[in-house]
């Protein structure tokens, strides 16, 4: 037996299960702590327009569309900010069924989780006789599954190396019988 700094006293096989649990440890919390990193929020539209009483924007050539990230899980969040006459806002694509002919006065925040594909939005002034100004923003967050991959490598690694250190330091190794070690019963 050996004396550690401390002054504890602390077996060879003792120490492997402690420094296979810290590897252990320390690889599931990176891996862990990389979900952080890799979930990205982006703007990716944000558009200010004027919608004349009874005017309507989009579907069409005039329209505003957004294509999610493909390989990746995303959800899309939006607010739209009216002044002046009421609109109708209708967005269009997977999982929106909730976004059809939304009535917005003033200013309304969605939520598409999860989203996929093409999405395109309408705007229609349905008030008769009040200008519309739309401030519509949309934001799409996603995860970086690339960004995984150093992670799980570091993971796969590090819980390899404790999980090996934790079963040598737990296995019970046979002593070595020396002569005259043995007692009569």
């Amino acid at each position: 037996m050996r004396e550690s700094s401390w002054g504890s006293r602390v077996r060879g096989g003792d120490m492997k299960t402690v420094l296979g649990l810290v590897l252990l440890s320390l690889g599931v919390s990176l891996f862990l702590l990389s979900f952080l990193f890799v979930t990205k929020t982006d703007t990716v539209v944000d558009v200010s327009f004027v919608l004349e009483p009874g005017e309507k924007l989009g579907p069409g050539q005039d329209g505003i569309y957004h294509h999610t990230r493909v390989f990746s899980r995303s959800a899309l969040m939006g607010e739209v900010l009216v002044e002046g006459g009421a609109v109708n806002f209708t967005a269009n694509g997977y999982n929106t069924q909730h976004l059809e002919n939304v009535f917005v006065n003033q200013d309304y925040g969605f939520v598409v989780d999860p989203a996929d594909d093409l999405y395109w939005f309408v705007f229609e002034n349905v008030d008769g006789n009040i200008g519309s100004l739309i401030r519509f923003t949309l934001k799409e967050r996603w995860i970086d599954y690339l960004l995984l991959l150093p992670a799980f490598i570091t993971l796969l690694i590090l819980a390899t190396s404790g999980i090996v250190l934790i079963v040598m330091g737990l296995r019970k190794r046979p002593r070595r019988m020396q002569r005259g070690s043995l007692k009569k019963c």
